[in-house]
């Protein structure tokens, strides 16, 4: 059954990733290159947070943004660091987790992306709701 898959099976391994002291320029960087919404946050190889678009829309929101991403850039880095805008509460599941596991983290909570770490809790990969979703699709009868 699917529920009792592991989670390897829908696992992102490749995954793009920002260091804590990292400009937030960075980020917005990895986002728009590679059309993604999330980025864990590392220090050294463990993940302490995540930090995705919404995150950063939460920081800028009461500042006068530009159309110049050179600009948005700037205002970014003059006036925040990674650490202000990452969600802290970072929810992480070892590689050993089954698909049930994340199924029940992502239906009970408002988040999009759990982190996927190893036995000394270093990061393994990212699994977010359009993976599962896309697991589920492509194993449908």
């Amino acid at each position: 059954m699917i529920k009792n898959d592991n989670i390897r099976k829908i696992l992102t391994t490749d995954v793009l990733s920002v260091h804590v002291n990292q400009k937030l320029s960075d980020v917005n960087k990895i986002f728009r290159e590679n059309m993604i919404h999330h980025v864990p946050v590392l220090k050294g190889k463990k993940p302490i947070g995540i930090i995705s678009t919404n995150d950063i829309f939460k920081l800028m929101f009461n500042i006068e943004i530009q159309e110049d991403d050179r600009m948005l850039d700037a205002i970014m880095d003059h006036h925040f660091s990674i650490k202000d805008a990452m969600s802290k509460d970072l929810v992480t599941l070892p590689i050993t987790s089954t698909i049930k596991d994340i199924t029940k983290i992502l239906q009970f909570s408002t988040i999009h992306s759990v982190i996927i770490t190893n036995e000394a809790g270093e990061l393994e990969g990212i699994v977010t709701s359009t993976d599962l979703i896309k697991h589920l699709h492509d194993n449908i009868n």
